[in-house]
């Protein structure tokens, strides 16, 4: 017996269909991936600066409650 190979020209749109589909997915998330992983870089930068905001404010307040302290005493 000979087998006859028939295709299916809807199923085989319907596969089209669906790769193209996956790829548009795969294009958007990682352009979602992208931009968050930019916004999490800038957070982290921010964060950083604010640290060391928050030390030298820190250090600018003792150094005015010594003076202040100095003043008192005299």
């Amino acid at each position: 017996m000979k087998k006859k190979l028939v295709i299916h020209f809807d199923a085989l749109l319907v596969l089209v269909l669906l790769f193209i589909m996956l790829l548009g997915l795969v294009v958007f998330q990682q352009s979602q991936v992208s931009g968050i992983t930019l916004e999490n870089q800038k957070l982290q930068w921010q964060s950083v600066e604010d640290s060391f905001n928050l030390d030298s404010q820190a250090s600018y307040i003792k150094k005015l409650q010594e003076q202040l302290t100095e003043k008192v005493e005299q």
